[in-house]
């Protein structure tokens, strides 16, 4: 067996061996492995993952205890051991256990939901076993394996190359040149480094452009890329969300240390106990900060992305899902996303001297055909006409053939047939054309013909052949007049039914959609029509009149497009970075010329049928292509920034009343009506029962009817903050308000149990009034949250035993008269309520626009 060392050592050594000793070194054949021996090589080097070094497991314990607020609570429970509290000691304890409890249960539920998210990003690799083709996942690759790659593959492991043809390599993330490198599978000496290796293909490389057969040699950690990756970390990506709230959370918690300063004084002033009034201010510190709000934001994330991932997209990391929620335009390809993909012949037009089978004939000489698998649906669908018409592919292979040229706009192959050569070329119409030799009239026929074609709808190829005297190496090499043209092919790819509707939501959100196809003007006008994205040519732009044209001038004229006709990769980029200066952007892409436009997206739309390295470079993974995903999306996105918000809004405004109620009664003079302990358990029932189910509440009607957030904006609006100091305010008043009122008759135990029930009552009332912050609670009840009433019902629970049960001792609970909590507590319950209803009134009648 290798070791990883003597693995990397054979792979240094593999550039200097012929494809004939490399094989032997492996004893592998080019006929490839045995299912028998390809079983046992596994068990020998184990699957072939790059496994991380990830946290160890004595940082995951002790994480829920290495915080601030929980050293804050320790030093209550070490103060109340000092003063002979034994039984407030106690409580703080399992406080803390409890807490710690559903961090533990929380990470556990997080890392499974994204180990299931992963099953969906799986690769499959084509391997020759016992001379046959087969697919298999990428991790039971073993050294000796005999893979193929095409264009836009992810390099599974790292390969000796066998064979390739016009193969270009992307090797930036692993050595850091931008260039792709130009692979070879001659023999090479000398010591070479890792850029200098052109026979070998490394592990996390991408293939441009051709086609690779290659034998792997290392799998797994003993790859190039997996050495280097073992060697770091693998660090938590922060969302927008996160971070916000955490600069928020930190600046709470310097004015909580004001306060905490003032409360104690004020305490001490009135009399307290020296250690009494520490535990206070303790107490209080610890409410007053929703330091559990971090942590529910990660599980509510979590919990989203596996929505989406349920609903199609595949989101790869979390800070795309704020993102998506915030975007204004999204640029989107036409093929595949809006379209089902499946192309179909619509018609043809011949020029009188070129007979129908002629042009069959030819049609089916340019199909790119691998003879084992048809990539490309435009392929397949003049396989399949040709096949109608009785003109079958040929079986054997042409001389060359000429994948998809960007620059040329053109594809093809060549023949051999004794003496001559001949090429067949399919591609726009306006590039063969020009290559082609007819005379101005056949011209001038041939371009009325196609504006006719192009008028209904259709996509729109010239099919053209030429004898040549010698092979070309590439199709830039045609001379102009060198083709025959032959004439059109239409085809047509079937709209989604769906897509139609999803613009119009998406539209109806405020976010504009922008379609970018390769289609001519006109094809690309009748489809935006179809969609309706257009309702005029003015807003469709021929992309061909980008380069003569300057940022400004181009941006100028943008502004009000919709649909981008004869769009190249280069265009792209450059449309998308223009849409950038205004715009808040979302980008499809399928293909490796999109990487660079995925990458500088806000949010870049990875198809699942693309290349490997457009979906490593997208946030958002669309499983089944279709753009209703991306909008399905954007939903989500709306909904969990909207409930993040619920969430932030329902623990501040809490807090904060519990903070008032605090500081009002040292401020007027009165007893603090809450001890330590009773703090401490409201924030823990409160705060820990009904926070995620806040974040759980479903979607409202009018998120996809508003315009999306500004994406620089505060969490928190100055109209929701206004609510929010009503509410805290109001909170503090009721509750000194009944312990006044109650102390006077009964004394202080008697009072302060009324105003604990009272405080905890008018916070499950601010619960419900925070489940929507526009939409009346009343209409809001019509909308189901089980995880809400679940929690609801918890918390009412605990407090049960709390004031009825045998927590009430270990609480300093006075049994009091059951009609003084039913008045009590529907006046608590009703005082959040009214005040919140008359706020989103008047937010919805004068202020609509603050509220959001």
């Amino acid at each position: 067996m290798y070791t990883q060392n003597l693995a990397i050592i054979l792979l240094m050594l593999f550039y200097t061996k012929t494809v004939r000793q490399a094989l032997q070194e492996l004893d592998s054949t080019e006929h490839g492995l045995s299912a028998t021996e390809a079983r046992e090589r596994l068990k020998l080097y184990g699957p072939n993952t790059i496994t991380v070094k990830g946290e160890p497991l004595w940082r995951k314990l002790i994480e829920p205890f290495a915080n601030v607020f929980v050293a804050v609570l320790a030093l209550a429970a070490i103060i109340s051991l000092f003063h002979n509290a034994i039984l407030d000691a106690i409580i703080i304890g399992v406080i803390i256990a409890a807490s710690a409890a559903i961090y533990y249960i929380q990470r556990f539920s997080t890392e499974r939901i994204l180990r299931s998210l992963q099953k969906h990003t799986i690769q499959n690799v084509e391997v020759l076993r016992e001379g046959s083709k087969m697919q298999t996942e990428v991790s039971t690759l073993v050294p000796g394996d005999i893979i193929f790659l095409h264009e836009g593959d992810k390099i599974p492991a790292d390969a000796r190359l066998i064979e390739g043809l016009s193969l270009r390599v992307d090797e930036s993330q692993l050595t850091g040149e931008s260039q792709p490198i130009d692979k070879t599978d001659e023999a090479l000496s000398g010591n070479k480094e890792i850029y200098e290796q052109s026979n070998i293909l490394f592990q996390g490389s991408f293939i441009v452009s051709g086609e690779a057969r290659a034998v792997v040699v290392t799998t797994g950690n003993a790859t190039e890329f997996g050495r280097l990756a073992s060697l770091t970390d693998e660090g938590d990506i922060e969302s927008p969300v996160q971070r916000k709230i955490d600069k928020l959370i930190a600046q709470i918690i310097g004015v909580v240390a004001a306060i905490a300063l003032v409360a104690f004084a004020l305490s001490l002033a009135q009399g307290s106990d020296f250690t009494e009034s520490i535990r206070f201010v303790l107490a209080l510190s610890v409410s007053a900060v929703p330091e559990s709000l971090p942590v529910a934001i990660s599980v509510i994330l979590v919990l989203g992305m596996r929505r989406m991932a349920a609903k199609k997209a595949l989101v790869r990391t979390m800070r795309s899902i704020e993102s998506i929620g915030v975007i204004t335009t999204i640029a989107t390809d036409k093929t595949g996303t809006l379209t089902k993909n499946q192309l179909t012949v619509q018609g043809t037009w011949l020029p009188h001297e070129t007979s129908q089978r002629r042009f069959v004939g030819a049609l089916a000489n340019c199909v790119n055909n691998s003879g084992e698998k048809m990539h490309d649906p435009l392929d397949t669908a003049l396989a399949a006409f040709s096949a109608e018409n009785n003109v079958p592919l040929p079986k054997a292979h042409p001389l060359h053939t000429f994948p998809f040229d960007q620059a040329t706009a053109m594809s093809g192959n060549i023949w051999h047939s004794g003496k001559e050569y001949t090429l067949f070329i399919k591609g726009a119409p306006e590039h063969v054309l020009h290559k082609s030799s007819l005379t101005e009239s056949e011209l001038e026929q041939a371009n009325a013909q196609l504006h006719k074609l192009t008028g209904s709808g259709y996509r729109v190829l010239a099919v053209a052949e030429s004898t040549l005297a010698a092979p070309i190496e590439k199709l830039g090499d045609i001379r102009k007049a060198q083709l025959t043209f032959l004439g059109f092919i239409a085809v047509a790819d079937v709209l989604r039914p769906e897509a139609k509707k999803a613009i119009q939501t998406a539209l109806k959100a405020g976010v504009s959609v922008r379609m970018i196809t390769g289609d001519h003007f006109e094809t690309a006008y009748h489809i935006g029509k179809q969609l309706g994205m257009v309702s005029s040519r003015s807003q469709v732009f021929d992309s061909r009149k980008m380069h003569v044209m300057s940022d400004e001038e181009l941006e100028e004229t943008i502004r009000e497009v919709r649909v981008f006709s004869r769009v190249i990769p280069e265009h792209k980029y450059r449309i998308l970075s223009i849409l950038k200066n205004h715009d808040i952007t979302a980008m499809t892409g399928d293909g490796v010329n999109d990487v660079p436009a995925l990458a500088n997206a806000h949010v870049g739309i990875a198809m699942g049928s693309g290349a490997s390295i457009a979906k490593d470079a997208g946030d958002i993974i669309l499983i089944n292509n279709n753009f209703k995903s991306i909008v399905d999306a954007m939903r989500e996105g709306r909904t969990i920034f909207a409930n993040v918000r619920r969430m932030l809004f329902y623990l501040l405004s809490t807090n904060a009343g519990e903070v008032m109620v605090a500081l009002g009664a040292l401020l007027i003079g009165l007893p603090v009506p809450l001890a330590p302990v009773q703090i401490l358990w409201i924030n823990l029932v409160t705060d820990t029962s009904m926070v995620i189910p806040l974040g759980l509440e479903p979607g409202e009607k009018t998120a996809m009817t508003k315009p999306p957030y500004r994406p620089g904006a505060p969490i928190l609006s100055k109209f929701l903050i206004s609510r929010m100091v009503l509410l805290a305010l109001a909170m503090a008043a009721v509750t000194l308000g009944f312990y006044a009122s109650f102390q006077a008759q009964y004394g202080h135990a008697y009072a302060s149990t009324i105003a604990f029930s009272a405080l905890v009552v008018m916070q499950w009332a601010n619960a419900f009034c925070s489940r929507s912050d526009e939409e009346s609670l009343f209409k809001r009840l019509r909308v189901m949250n089980k995880p809400f009433y679940i929690g609801l019902l918890v918390a009412t629970s605990l407090q049960a035993l709390a004031i009825f049960g045998p927590l009430g001792s270990l609480l300093h609970i006075t049994p009091v008269s059951i009609g003084d909590l039913v008045i009590t507590g529907a006046t608590a319950f009703s005082v959040p309520i009214i005040i919140s209803e008359l706020h989103k009134s008047i937010g919805r009648r004068f202020f609509r626009q603050k509220a959001v």
